[in-house]
């Protein structure tokens, strides 16, 4: 699956960015490979609440969803 950094618009394969491990000991994408400045911190993976701004996403072919329901299970997918 390909990735997208949100701050230069980076999108490559998964693999080619670097890694690390929440608090929960999920893996995240933890920085973007280009060095463009764009990181989190396990605890900016951890806990994530509302619509903030996330630092990477998954690049998906599907439309989000209208529905509340349907944009929160939509949103669980995304690379935090």
């Amino acid at each position: 699956m390909k990735v997208k950094c949100n701050k230069c618009g980076y999108v490559a394969e998964e693999a080619e960015f670097p890694h690390g491990r929440d608090f929960f000991q999920f893996p995240f994408v933890s920085g973007c490979p280009k060095n463009c400045g764009n990181h989190q911190s396990p605890g900016g993976a951890s806990i994530r609440m509302g619509d903030n701004k996330r630092p990477f996403e998954y690049v998906s072919d599907e439309p989000e969803p209208s529905d509340p329901l349907g944009k929160v299970l939509h949103r669980a997918k995304a690379a935090s």
